[in-house]
């Protein structure tokens, strides 16, 4: 189950994975209560492996009482808690002992590209401490004999065209501060979406194209460069896409 919950903390102009949902806003309103028993519906009549709960980080204190009161009611699955990192540590402290699987993105490290493409000022910082905390939580990811995802922390990061040089900061920290043994999907699936490529007009009266220097998709060579980064700073555990088919989340 993916709960996609609208109203993004963090103002997101590119899209990550899913473009066709990514940047729209339909939902309905439920109580924490009323979202408890939608969990136990899927568990019992969904067959569903997991709950998913997709950019939640500005409603954690409804999500932990959701999750809280599905757990008196029977739930037994694992929880997902996918997120852009951008958590505050009292946010995941919430979280401590309901979630199982947590599926942190770690998608810039300047505080330029930070402030340009996600429009916060320390979302570099945030990201670091929150990984680290919800790492502490619960540690590297681990399987089912039957290769389903039961806890621990797959870490994402989406290479950016022409950022291969964050990515690789980005690695580096992973390896050095969380941990060697973590599970790390690079991905290479940007897509320019959104105001990424749109036009517009300047105060001079001239036309440019916002946002132009990621108006491309990534190319093997920068996609090679944040891999071969994460290998060498020791990571070893990767999403290779061979790999996709082999275990679910």
């Amino acid at each position: 189950m993916h709960s996609g919950l609208e109203g993004k903390r963090v103002g997101i102009l590119l899209n990550v994975q899913l473009k066709d949902i990514s940047h729209q806003r339909n939902g309905f309103d439920l109580t924490p209560e009323e979202l408890a028993d939608w969990m136990l519906k899927l568990q019992t009549v969904g067959n569903v492996h997991n709950i998913n709960f997709v950019t939640p980080e500005h409603v954690v204190p409804q999500v932990a009482l959701a999750i809280l009161t599905a757990a008196d009611m029977g739930l037994k699955i694992p929880i997902i808690y996918n997120t852009s990192s951008f958590d505050s540590l009292e946010s995941i402290a919430l979280l401590d002992g309901l979630v199982d699987i947590y599926l942190p993105d770690f998608k810039v490290w300047k505080a330029s590209s930070s402030k340009r493409l996600l429009k916060a000022d320390n979302y570099t910082e945030t990201a670091m401490e929150s990984i680290k905390a919800m790492h502490a939580q619960v540690g590297d990811l681990s399987f089912t004999s039957d290769g389903i995802a039961k806890r621990g922390v797959l870490l994402r990061h989406l290479v950016m065209p022409g950022k291969e040089d964050e990515g690789q900061e980005i690695v580096r920290w992973l390896a050095e501060n969380v941990s060697k043994d973590l599970y790390v999907h690079i991905m290479e699936q940007y897509h320019p979406d959104a105001n990424v490529g749109k036009k517009r007009r300047t105060k001079s009266g001239t036309e440019e194209v916002r946002y132009a220097e990621i108006n491309r998709a990534v190319n093997d060579e920068e996609l090679g460069a944040v891999t071969r980064a994460a290998r060498e700073a020791g990571l070893w555990r990767f999403c290779e896409p061979s790999e996709k088919g082999l275990f679910h989340l």
